[in-house]
Parts: structure tokens; C-alpha cells; sequence
């Protein structure tokens, strides 16, 4: 979501319904694969994502546009999540499952599969302070100074955890390079849900 949309998120603000559907119709999808990327949980990163945008219709009020509007969503989505990480032991992630259709050679059907499940096990396997930055500085494209602001912490900091996750990344993975397609959700990603509650 752009600047452009100040007249949507201003609809919003005014108790729109179809601004909120349009809004979880540009949103739902990043926000959910940050949450299941910080989660680790479909099932969870699916129950976040709908309490997130719950919590954007009815904390709206508080928006003054200081930040994007996006930054100020995924704000709200990595709140939940701290809440239900302080609940509750994060899940092992489930494995990527290869697309096979449009591959002919199965050997490097397989060693493709496998670099990925390597590489996005890395990531998750990060401590929370460096995979936060690195799922939303990298991944989900918030520059440092949005992700600082998602965060609440200063964008030094950010960099700071970035120098030090990819380092850790390095030690951890050697030569391979870490592309965010390697640890993006497969498609599918589960539907979304508009009902204002």
C-alpha cells in the first residue's frame, strides 16, 4: 500500500467495510507469510493474520499516518505475535514442498528442494531478534528505518541485527546464497477471510 492511499485508509477511518476488504485484499498475503515466517505455524500465522486485521479495523482510529500505512499493519501483526509467542512454544516449521510439474531432471528436482529447506531452516533457525530483521528487511522488502519502526527499535539497531544475522547465515550455510524465494511460502497460501466481526 502506497501514500496514494490515503483516501482508502481516510474511507477506512470513516467505517468503510469495502475499504477494509480492500485493504485485506493488497495486505493479507504479506502479512501472513511475516507471521508464518516469525511463527513457524499455518495454523497460527493464519489466526494471527485475521486477529491482526481484527485489530486494524478497530484500532484504526489510532492511525495518524507518521508511518506508512503498511509499516503500521505489520507493527500491529508482529504485537500479535509477541503476544502469542509469550503463550506459547514456537512449532517446528513445516518443510517447503517442491513444485514438480515443470521440472524433467527429478535429481535436480531434489537437490533444489533440498537447498531451500537448508537455507529457510537457517533463517528460521536464527534467534527471534535476528530473523525479525531479516524477514522484514529482506524478505518482506521494509526498508531498515519501516522495519526500526515495526520493531520499536532504533534503525542502528536494525542494521546492526542484519550485519550480524547474515554473519550468521554465512557461518551456517557457507557459500550458498540466501534469496528470499528460498524461504517465501509455496502458493496457496490460505484464503482470506473479510468478515467484519
Amino acid at each position: 500500500m502506497h501514500d496514494t492511499d490515503r483516501s482508502l485508509v481516510e474511507r477506512l477511518q470513516r467505517g468503510d467495510a469495502r475499504a477494509y476488504e480492500l485493504v485485506i485484499d493488497e495486505l493479507h498475503a504479506p502479512v501472513y507469510r511475516f507471521v508464518l515466517r516469525l511463527c513457524g505455524d499455518r495454523r497460527d500465522a493464519e489466526d494471527l493474520t485475521q486477529e491482526t486485521f481484527l485489530a486494524v479495523w478497530q484500532g484504526i482510529g489510532g492511525y495518524c499516518g507518521r508511518s506508512q500505512f503498511k509499516t503500521w499493519v505489520f507493527g500491529i501483526a508482529y504485537r500479535q505475535h509477541l503476544r502469542q509467542r509469550d503463550k506459547r512454544t514456537v512449532e517446528t516449521v513445516e518443510l517447503l514442498e517442491s513444485d514438480m510439474s515443470d521440472m524433467s531432471d527429478m535429481s535436480t528436482v531434489v537437490a533444489e528442494a533440498e537447498e531451500r529447506v537448508v537455507i529457510r531452516r537457517a533463517v528460521c533457525g536464527l534467534s527471534n531478534p535476528y530473523r525479525e530483521v531479516v524477514c522484514l528487511a529482506h524478505l518482506d522488502g521494509l526498508s531498515y528505518r519501516e522495519a526500526a519502526e515495526v520493531l520499536g527499535i532504533p534503525v542502528g539497531t536494525v542494521k546492526s541485527r542484519m550485519n550480524v544475522a547474515f554473519q550468521l547465515l554465512r557461518e551456517k550455510l557457507g557459500e550458498r546464497e540466501v534469496d528470499g524465494n528460498d524461504v517465501r511460502e509455496p502458493e496457496g497460501i490460505p484464503g482470506r477471510r473479510t468478515e467484519i466481526l
